[in-house]
Formats: structure tokens, sequence, C-alpha cells
């Protein structure tokens, strides 16, 4: 059996919970925000229903749909926090 890259994801409750991610090195690194966003929607269902409203967080930073993992240095095992936008505002 191949090795499974993964990621922590810090939920909005400080729960922590594991993402598999990608069989290989390559696809993990070419896997892009969006794709994670929708892993999360299965995972997490009650958090993550509608995948556009979340927001993620690496090294402070919020990660673009359409960042790919490689793009902001993220690896294996690497912890995610995850922020929801609430509707309203300006």
């Amino acid at each position: 059996m191949g090795r499974i890259y993964q990621v922590f994801v810090i939920g909005m409750q400080g729960e922590k919970k594991t993402i598999d991610v990608a069989s290989s090195e390559e696809e993990f690194n070419n896997t892009t925000v969006a794709e994670l966003k929708q892993k999360l929607a299965e995972k997490l269902p009650q958090e993550a229903s509608d995948p556009s409203a979340l927001r993620l967080l690496y090294t402070s930073k919020q990660l673009n749909d359409t960042d790919k993992f490689s793009d902001h240095g993220i690896k294996d095992k690497a912890i995610i926090c995850i922020i929801i936008r609430l509707p309203g505002g300006r």
C-alpha cells in the first residue's frame, strides 16, 4: 500500500481533523485549494456544506481557490485553519 499525503485542518471550534489529500507527492503538490474545500465538504458536511463560504488560512495567509499547494509550500501533515465567511457586511 502506498503512502497517503494528508493535511490537518483546525475547525471553527478548535477541533483537528485529518484530511487525506493524495497518494503521491506530485498529486499533493498539484492539489488546488478548491479541491481541498470539496474534500472538506465531504468529510465535514455540517461545517462545510457550502465550500464557497470557507476561507482557508496557511501561515496566516488566506488561500485562493485556484492556488496549488506548491504555490504556498504546503507540505504533508501541514496545518490549515478554517474560517467561515458569514453573510452580511459590506
